[in-house]
Order: structure tokens, then C-alpha cells, then sequence
């Protein structure tokens, strides 16, 4: 069901593999690490503050997050060449969120042992998004020829507002 739903997304918007993530399976070569808060605590304003502060505390902390209930989640997710795209080892990447859990304020959050994930899709390998495309029914169904379309009126919404507004093309 969750496949259902974010593969859309993440196709349509070009999203690197955050959106379809497989959070639960030990054998994947994406790595993650989970920082837990207090239970009722974790809002959005505080998950923001705490990505703000990992990325402060170590360049390349700040590629983005996920949010489940009351755990922050980041992955250090690799390019084709198994790179990681914070430029980050994984000990690295792991003991700057710790730092920055140990420097936070309130509420004070704890942060996981290394754990390993499943990303769906990564464009630099699958430039037509063809990760998605399996979880949609395949490349020549009739939902991703639907969403194709919508993903070309997206960047061309995209394109002309960025150029509405003077946004270099790279930002």
C-alpha cells in the first residue's frame, strides 16, 4: 500500500529514493540511522531544528530526512558507483547525528546503532525512474504513462516559475 502511494510521488517528483524506502529489511545496502524522541515530541518544527543542527555539526548530514511517528530518519544513500552522496562513510555519518543528538537541546533525543534499509529506485542508475516503474506496474502500463504526463506538466510548471522568479536552473 505505502509503495502505492509514495511511488507516485516519488517518480513524478524525482525523488531519490526517500519516498519508497524499505525501513525494515537487514539486508539492504542502504544504510540508516534512526534518531528516536521522547514519544509525542517530535514535531515539525523539531525535526527541522534537528536537521538543521546535524548539518551544522557535520557537512553532509543535511540531505534530508524522513519522519515516522516520533523517530527522524536518515539514510546515507549511495550514488551508482556505491558512493555515498553525504560523502560520508557510514561511521562518519552515524557519529555526526550522534554528536548533534549529544548537542541538542530539549527534547532530547537518542540516537540508533547503523541499521540497513532497501531504496526503491536511484536515478543516476535508473534515469527513467524504472525502480518506480516495477512497484507502478511496469514501463508500459497504463498508471506510468498517466504519470508521465503529469511529470512533464510538473517540470514545466517547475521550469517557468524558476524562471518567473530568476532561479538559476542548478539551485
Amino acid at each position: 500500500m505505502t509503495d502505492r502511494f509514495a511511488g507516485p510521488l516519488g517518480y513524478v517528483l524525482r525523488q531519490c529514493r526517500v519516498l519508497t524506502s524499505r525501513l525494515d529489511d537487514t539486508t539492504g545496502k542502504t544504510v540508516l540511522v534512526i534518531v528516536r524522541f521522547p514519544q509525542g515530541s517530535l514535531s515539525a518544527t523539531v525535526a527541522q531544528r534537528f536537521f538543521e543542527a546535524a548539518d551544522a555539526t557535520k557537512n553532509g548530514l543535511g540531505g534530508g530526512y524522513s519522519v515516522v511517528g516520533d523517530e527522524q530518519i536518515f539514510l546515507n544513500a549511495t550514488n551508482s558507483e556505491g558512493k555515498p552522496y553525504s560523502g560520508l562513510d557510514d561511521a562518519s555519518f552515524l557519529d555526526g547525528l550522534r554528536r548533534a543528538a549529544v548537542s541538542f537541546g530539549s527534547p532530547k533525543p537518542k540516537v540508533s546503532p547503523l541499521g540497513n534499509a532497501t531504496a526503491r529506485n536511484d536515478w543516476q542508475r535508473s534515469t527513467r525512474g524504472e525502480g518506480y516503474q516495477t512497484l507502478l506496474g511496469g514501463s508500459d502500463g497504463e498508471l506510468v504513462r498517466k504519470l508521465d504526463e503529469i511529470s512533464s506538466c510538473y517540470a514545466f510548471l517547475l521550469a517557468k516559475t524558476a524562471d518567473s522568479k530568476g532561479w538559476a536552473r542548478d539551485e
